[in-house]
Parts: C-alpha cells; sequence; structure tokens
C-alpha cells in the first residue's frame, strides 16, 4: 500500500521503531477491525497525533469497506480555543467531527456526586471511605476493616496495604494522609464526574453506531490512571456488545511525538501553541497540577468560562491549596530543625576541639 509504505519510510523502523510499528499496527487494524471504528477526537495533542496517523493511510481509498466515525464528546466546560481547533481539524482533513453533548455535564455531575480532588485515583477512594462514614483515623488496617468491612480496597490505600513502593498506595501522594487526618474533607469527593460527562456518552455512541472497534489517544508515557490502567495496546471486547479498544500511540514517548510532529507539521490548538498548555479537557480540572497556570489563561482567554469552573470547582481548589501549604510548611519546619540541629552540632564539636 502505497500510503503504508510512505510512512514507514518517513519513519524508519531503525530511527523511529515506536512509530513504524504503531504504523503497522494501525494497517492491521484497519484491515481486520474497523468495519465500523469510533475515533475519539479530544482536540489535545495526542489526539491530533493519532488523527494525523490515521488521514496519512488513507482511509477513504485504502480501507473502503472501514466506517469511521469521527467523535468529540463535550464535557459542558470547554474552551473556545478546543471547539476551534475542532473545526480546524474537520478543514485540513476533509472529515465531520461529531458532537455530542455529555448525558451529565460536569456541573450537575460535581453537584450530584462530589468535586474532583488531586487524582481519578485518590477521588475514588476518598469517595468509597465517605460513603461508608469514615472518621479519617490513623489506625492500623485490620482494625479498620473490623469497623469499615464493605470498603476493604479503599481501607489498603488508606494504611499503604498495597505492599512496599506500590502506586496504590497514599503514600505515593507525599503527606496525603496526614494532611487528611488533620484536615478531613468537608465536601464530598468523587471522580464520576468524567463518567456521566464522557463515558457514559461514548457507550452510548459505540452502542448507536453498533462499533467494532474504538480507538483512542492514550500514551503509557503520559501516566496517570488511564495509562496504568492497560498493559498493551489492544483490548479484546469483553462481551458481543461491546466494542475492540485500539490505542494507536500507547508506545509512543514524548520524544517520538515530537519528532513525528515536526515531520509531519502537525500543528496543535492555541491553547499549546500559543498559551503553552500541556493537557487540554474539562478547563482548569482539578484533577490538572497546573490549574492555577489553567485559570490565569482562562481569564484572559474565556472569561466567562474562568467564573464558571471557580464556581464549579472552587471547594476543590482551596482544599489543594491548603494541602501544598501543608507540605510546604511541614518542609519549612523540617529543614528549620535541621538548620538548628547542624547549628547545634558545629556548637558542639567546636566545644569538643577546645576541650
Amino acid at each position: 500500500m502505497e500510503e503504508l509504505e510512505r510512512m514507514l519510510e518517513l519513519f524508519p523502523e531503525k530511527e523511529c521503531p515506536n512509530i513504524n510499528s504503531a504504523f503497522r499496527k494501525l494497517h492491521a487494524n484497519f484491515m481486520f477491525r474497523s468495519e465500523r471504528a469510533m475515533v475519539s477526537i479530544s482536540g489535545g495533542a495526542d489526539s491530533d497525533m493519532m488523527l494525523d496517523m490515521i488521514m496519512a493511510l488513507n482511509p477513504g481509498k485504502n480501507y473502503p469497506k472501514s466506517e469511521i466515525h469521527f467523535v468529540w464528546f463535550d464535557t459542558g466546560i470547554e474552551y473556545t480555543a478546543t471547539k476551534q481547533h475542532l473545526k480546524h481539524l474537520e478543514e485540513k482533513y476533509g472529515i465531520t467531527i461529531e458532537r455530542r453533548r455529555a448525558k451529565t455535564p460536569v456541573p450537575i455531575g460535581c453537584k450530584t456526586w462530589g468535586l474532583p480532588f488531586l487524582s481519578k485515583q485518590v477521588s475514588q477512594y476518598i469517595s468509597r471511605l465517605q460513603a461508608h462514614g469514615f472518621k479519617w483515623e490513623n489506625d492500623p488496617f485490620e482494625a479498620l476493616y473490623q469497623r469499615y468491612p464493605n470498603c476493604k480496597a479503599a481501607l489498603r490505600w488508606w494504611c499503604n496495604d498495597f505492599g512496599p513502593g506500590s502506586r496504590l498506595n497514599i503514600e505515593r501522594c507525599r503527606l496525603l494522609k496526614e494532611f487528611i487526618i488533620a484536615n478531613p474533607p468537608e465536601v464530598p469527593i468523587s471522580d464520576r464526574c468524567r463518567k456521566g460527562a464522557k463515558k457514559d456518552v461514548a457507550h452510548d455512541f459505540m452502542r448507536e453506531i453498533n462499533a467494532t472497534i474504538n480507538l483512542v489517544g492514550i500514551r503509557q508515557a503520559e501516566g496517570g490512571a488511564r495509562a496504568t490502567a492497560y498493559n498493551s495496546c489492544f483490548t479484546e471486547p469483553s462481551s458481543k456488545s461491546q466494542a475492540a479498544q485500539f490505542r494507536p500511540l500507547f508506545y509512543i514517548t514524548d520524544q517520538d511525538k515530537a519528532l513525528y510532529c515536526e515531520r509531519r507539521r502537525v500543528a496543535h490548538s492555541d491553547l499549546y501553541e500559543k498559551h503553552g498548555f500541556r493537557r487540554t479537557g474539562c478547563a482548569c480540572c482539578p484533577f490538572g497540577g497546573r490549574f492555577e497556570q489553567e485559570l490565569q489563561a482562562a481569564d484572559q482567554l474565556d472569561p466567562n468560562l474562568a467564573r464558571a469552573v471557580r464556581n464549579i470547582f472552587g471547594a476543590s481548589y482551596d482544599y489543594t491549596r491548603a494541602y501544598r501549604q501543608f507540605k510546604a510548611q511541614h518542609d519549612a519546619a523540617k529543614k528549620k530543625d535541621t538548620n538548628q540541629l547542624s547549628i547545634f552540632k558545629e556548637d558542639n564539636d567546636g566545644q569538643t576541639s577546645t576541650d
């Protein structure tokens, strides 16, 4: 196939093994799996690369039996720049990206289930503990499990019971347990805002088109709950009513992405190109470690959106700021104690040498 060969020459295996392999796998999945393909477009940088790879293979010509549905899910708090970028992608590639509104927009989801805090994993475990009336006790797992027998996994997280160094332990977030004990959450916390805004509507869309495969731009290198949930680029459907999921970019590194976008001249949305964003999606999401910078940018780009997210996520922002201040104060106190100990030691050393 002419287009595939051209891409394999542009990204030779010895120089670009991950990109070369991604193209081969993408071709194979379009050949044998894409009778009705759903391609999730987010407007982000990874999504841009995935879309460009798909269109580089000229699917209309080379996979005539493939029915490809490009879709974007509107969470209810999206940047204007993202919506403008979608129009640019449609014009550039001559495609239509279907827009689907959230079944439960993020603002309503936060009121219904609780606010996102720090990360999806942290929010999920805190939510489970809150649901069982947990008192944020600092007791051993065995004692807590007797008191709260119906939230074992969350208690294991709280007690660092998943084994030394496990990413599932609360200790992965430095001083978080100590902070929560000293400052128990006063509002419901949950990771479910994303479920009603994206997951549910995505599942409905897959059923609507009877999708045989779902292509998503998840990269292992990006980390986080999305990436660590998988250990390969492909997931078979668990039932006949579901679609397989293919992650073409799963093994693509940051260096691979930069090289690809340079050679293929892939331009990202203004959020990246002009305003230095590292991610897109729900505006100023508390799951993003840079939400303060995003809030400042949103004040300039989308003032109305900036006001909206402060109303929606305000309590979460405040709780995160308090956690950061807690860590800073701990570090300052530790440094002060270390300096005092050092001075005391020098005095003792000086006294000893005099004696």
